[in-house]
C-alpha cells in the first residue's frame, strides 16, 4: 500500500519532518547565545563620542546601553518563544501528559 500513499508513506513523510523540526529547533538551541554574545560584545567596537572632536562620528555611551538593554529585552523574549516552541513539540511528539503518558480523551463518560 505504500504507492498509493497509504499509511507507510505518510509515516516515513512525518517521520522526515519530525527529525527537520527537531534538528531546526537545536540549531536554535545552539545560535541563540552564540548570537546574543555577538550582539552583546558590538558595543566594543563602536568608536566613543568623547574620543572625537565635537563628538561626531561616535556612539554616546547612553546610546549604547540602550542598546544592550534593547539586546537583553529581545534575547529574552526570543528565549520565551524559543521556550515555547519546544514545549509544543515536545508535548506533539509525547503524547501531551506529563512524563510521557498520554492524555485521556474529554469526551463523556456513560
Amino acid at each position: 500500500m505504500t504507492r498509493d500513499g497509504g499509511p507507510k508513506a505518510q509515516t516515513g513523510t512525518r517521520a522526515e519532518r519530525q527529525t527537520y523540526r527537531r534538528r531546526r529547533l537545536m540549531d536554535i538551541a545552539r545560535l541563540l547565545p552564540v548570537l546574543g554574545a555577538l550582539l552583546l560584545a558590538l558595543p566594543l567596537l563602536w568608536p566613543e563620542a568623547a574620543s572625537h572632536p565635537a563628538g561626531r562620528g561616535g556612539v554616546s555611551m547612553s546610546a549604547a546601553i540602550i542598546y544592550v538593554f534593547a539586546v537583553w529585552t529581545g534575547l529574552i523574549g526570543a528565549c520565551f518563544v524559543f521556550s515555547l516552541a519546544v514545549q509544543r513539540w515536545a508535548d506533539h511528539w509525547t503524547g501531551g501528559g506529563p512524563d510521557g503518558a498520554s492524555v485521556p480523551d474529554s469526551g463523556e463518560d456513560g
